[in-house]
């Protein structure tokens, strides 16, 4: 049953419900099943002069009950079931006599609408995954499990998506499935929405960002170019089939999973998986996406530029404006980075070094005097950003509300710069 708040807000849609039944019984344009066609001109969808009141108590009724239950029902789901398993019922599809009227009306009204809002419903989504290979157990990551295709499955999948089953998606060696709530369409967006996120993950953490990146044309069947050939032909008469790179296979625990330890795989798990996330966990969030970003097809400048927008997402933010004097927004960074990944003075001078240097020929990209930067620096620049996500969600887990803002790691690297050196080393070790 719903609670009191809710049957309040039950009644108010009933109330909309008849009056819109009431609008629809008025005849003329409505009379025959051409009203319920989205081509039609005589629709709801499209309503003609003597229905125009109608829509809104329609848009009214289809968002509130959408809000009662948005866990559930998709827009489509409610569209289709008010049209054709209410409003059908109460104006065309039985004669004038019979239609209910008054409170018997208002009570059906009220009985449709609880039956969506209680509405509940799981499904398995299967989603194809262009060039990933996996030949063992089920893998899950995240809410999502990885599984090897079957050749029966490929089979019933090209019959039944036979106009859309191309070339293309011969590479599927792997179907990614998803137990996801709601009627069939918010299923099959939420479990778009949670491979697309485990794979934005691998791709952040695993994918290469120069070097063999083209090659590695992982993905969402339909979502993913699954070739890197372009036809060719030169002089108007040799034809070119083979440009490009060819297509790596990548194999989900060999290329993936076994590349980062354990732990780390937790790490990243456990801080996906939170529901809530302050604000510097927003921004690693949004860093994570930009390193993803940045390994998928693009030029060279355009893959570095995403890079340093990972970066500057990252450990980016104001500082006060006497830092900024006096250091710069390059130094500003460099310092963060250094402290936050760095094991020893050593690797921190280092640390200090290549950032600055990459973030220098960011600025050099912006402001058009850098020339195409090369695939090494777009690996080098991608691997110590990638090293450093991984640093600070490490940070993150271990000091928590000590550096769940900008400005309290910003104090936090202060505090590690006027720290003795043995200290430093008690701290780093």
């Amino acid at each position: 049953m719903p609670s009191k708040d809710k049957q309040a807000e039950v009644n108010s849609l009933a109330q909309i419900l008849t009056k819109l039944v009431y609008i629809f019984r008025r005849g003329g344009e409505a009379s025959d099943y051409n009203w319920w066609n989205k081509s039609s001109s005589r629709s709801i969808f499209y309503p003609i002069y003597g229905y125009e009141d109608g829509r809104e108590l329609y848009e009214q009724v289809v968002q509130g009950i959408l809000s009662l239950n948005p866990d559930m029902l998709s827009e489509y789901e409610v569209n289709r079931r008010l049209m054709f398993d209410f409003l059908e019922d109460q104006t065309i599809s039985v004669k004038q006599e019979q239609h209910l009227k008054d409170q018997k009306l208002i009570s059906e009204a009220s009985n449709f609408i609880k039956r969506l809002i209680e509405f509940k419903a799981y499904h398995d989504i299967d989603i194809p995954i262009a060039n990933l290979w996996h030949n063992e157990q089920p893998v899950e990551f995240l809410d999502v499990t990885f599984r090897e295709t079957t050749n029966d499955e490929l089979k019933t999948w090209e019959k039944k998506l036979s106009a859309f089953w191309h070339e293309g998606t011969k590479g599927v060696h792997i179907l990614a499935r998803v137990k996801a709530p709601g009627d069939e369409q918010k299923a099959i967006d939420y479990a778009r929405n949670k491979v697309n996120a485990v794979l934005e993950v691998f791709r952040a953490f695993c994918f290469p960002f120069g070097k063999k990146s083209n090659a590695w044309r992982v993905g969402v069947v339909g979502d993913i170019i699954s070739y890197t050939s372009t036809p060719m032909s030169i002089d108007g008469s040799k034809f070119l089939s083979r440009i490009g790179n060819g297509i790596m296979l990548v194999e989900l625990n060999k290329h993936i999973l076994s590349v980062i330890e354990q732990k780390k795989w937790d790490l990243i798990s456990n801080f996906i998986l939170k529901t809530q996330h302050n604000k510097m966990e927003k921004k690693v969030h949004d860093s994570i996406h930009w390193l993803a970003e940045s390994t998928k097809p693009d030029t060279n400048n355009s893959k570095f530029a995403k890079i340093s927008f990972a970066l500057e997402t990252l450990i980016g933010g104001e500082a006060s404006e006497e830092d900024l004097k006096v250091r710069g927004i390059t130094a500003m960074l460099a310092e963060r980075a250094a402290f936050i990944a760095g094991k020893d003075l050593e690797d921190r001078q280092s640390i200090d070094k290549e950032i600055r240097k990459f973030y220098g020929m960011r600025s050099g990209i912006v402001h058009g005097s850098e020339g195409e930067v090369s695939l090494d620096d777009i690996d080098n620049f991608g691997q110590i950003v990638r090293r450093l996500a991984l640093s600070i969600l490490d940070k993150i887990d271990k000091l928590g509300d000590e550096i769940n803002t900008v400005d309290k790691l910003e104090s936090w690297v202060k505090l590690q710069r006027y720290t003795l050196l043995e200290d430093t080393t008690k701290e780093v070790t």
